[in-house]
């Protein structure tokens, strides 16, 4: 029997090692997503300022989630575009469709920033019933937060993408697990930074929102101008916004849920440490089953159906078994930081948060590829900004019913 078993030992390895190294890569993808405690630290370390503005709360989780859309479909093409060679691994002298890529980006993220700024205005109506002045300063803020985050984010995911590539790594894995939480360390600090101004009574502070959305809107409308004939940039555009207006609702709803949770669990720096990165982290999982599908679909590989989810599978579980690895460790670090008192909560929490939210979000990853495809649209335009921006929402909701139960 023994020897049987150790005949066997060798084939049992064969067929073990290409999950673990799976389920390591996936992880290690995921780890950057510890960086996203120093944006949820930067919240709670905030909180006693920013809770004193009504609106504050409202808007925060849109300003990720628009940020983590617009990043997604950036990071979505890119690993498309690199694997098919129509965007170079090169920083400069690019092709030309590396160069409208760009243009579509910063164009989307004024659109968006318009669309989110205007949306929290009319919630905040109704909601916390603000006047004109407030509706005027969330506006600044948004066009500041996201315009200023252009500088950092769109640059860094650029580099990443073509160091990746060149490296041998697949960018479909890596690319938006290291820019969606630079990102969100990067609008937290400017968002943090510009309430904390707004609430000390700084004149100059309205002064220089003014200066960045002046310019900001400036830019955008000269490369609208000089692109607006160029196909690939209008149909970014044009297939983009239908998931912006969807991305405008979830991002409004996850708004309310989370100033819930702030009614809820009052200044809990556990939770909200801890916030960003959980959401980044079930928006990988959802980023890494999608982009895989969409361009394993581009490369004709994959069976442009639905039935084709149990061959993708695999890549589900690595990075569904990522993320729960990663969920545990953002308890442990979360209690290390404010205290072990409520850490069993903590943990059944964040859990139940998990294995409730991932199935949904990769199974939706999957089919709105899969559609998309199909119907002869960019799968990259719909796959990363819908799922991140349902993923952002869906696990804020997860969440304040799991922090009921276990609080």
């Amino acid at each position: 029997m023994w020897k049987g078993l150790h005949n066997n030992v060798p084939h049992l390895r064969g067929r073990i090692e290409p999950h673990l190294r799976g389920v390591t890569r996936s992880t290690s993808a995921q780890a950057f997503n510890l960086v996203g405690i120093i944006a949820g630290s930067i919240l709670a370390g905030s909180y006693e300022n920013i809770s004193q503005i009504p609106w504050a709360l409202l808007i925060f989780p849109g300003l990720l989630i628009v940020r983590g859309s617009i990043g997604g479909l950036f990071s979505g093409r890119l690993s498309t575009a690199l694997h098919l060679g129509t965007i170079k691994p090169v920083v400069s002298e690019n092709t030309k469709d590396a160069y409208l890529l760009y243009a579509a980006i910063i164009t989307l993220t004024w659109i968006s920033s318009a669309l989110l700024g205007t949306a929290a205005c009319f919630t905040s109506f109704f909601t916390v019933h603000l006047g004109l002045k407030e509706a005027m300063k969330i506006l600044l803020v948004t066009f500041t937060s996201l315009g200023l985050s252009i500088l950092v984010i769109s640059p860094t995911t650029f580099l990443v993408s073509i160091h990746s590539f060149n490296r041998g790594l697949d960018p479909d894995m890596v690319v938006y697990p290291i820019t969606s939480s630079t990102a969100d360390v990067a609008i937290s600090f400017v968002y943090v930074f510009l309430l904390t101004l707004i609430k000390s009574g700084s004149n100059a502070v309205y002064a220089v929102m003014l200066f960045t959305t002046v310019v900001f809107t400036g830019c955008t409308a000269w490369l609208y101008f000089r692109y607006r004939g160029e196909r690939e940039y209008v149909k970014t555009i044009k297939e983009f916004m239908g998931t912006l207006l969807v991305v405008t609702l979830i991002v409004n709803i996850t708004g309310v849920m989370l100033g819930r949770i702030s009614e809820r669990i009052g200044d809990m720096a556990e939770i909200y440490a801890i916030y960003p990165a959980i959401i980044d982290t079930v928006g990988d999982v959802g980023s890494m089953t999608g982009s895989t599908a969409t361009t394993k679909l581009s490369l004709g590989v994959l069976k442009a159906d639905i039935s084709s989810l149990k061959s993708h599978l695999s890549e589900i579980s690595y990075a569904w078994s990522g993320s729960l690895i990663m969920f545990t460790l953002y308890a442990f670090i979360s209690a290390s930081m404010f205290g072990f008192t409520n850490f069993r909560a903590l943990l059944a929490t964040v859990w139940w948060t998990n294995l409730l939210v991932i199935p949904v979000i990769s199974v939706v990853s999957f089919a709105v590829g899969i559609v998309t495809f199909q119907r002869g649209l960019d799968p990259d335009n719909f796959v990363i900004p819908f799922e991140t921006s349902l993923a952002d929402g869906l696990t804020t909701v997860f969440l304040y019913l799991m922090i009921i139960v276990w609080y």
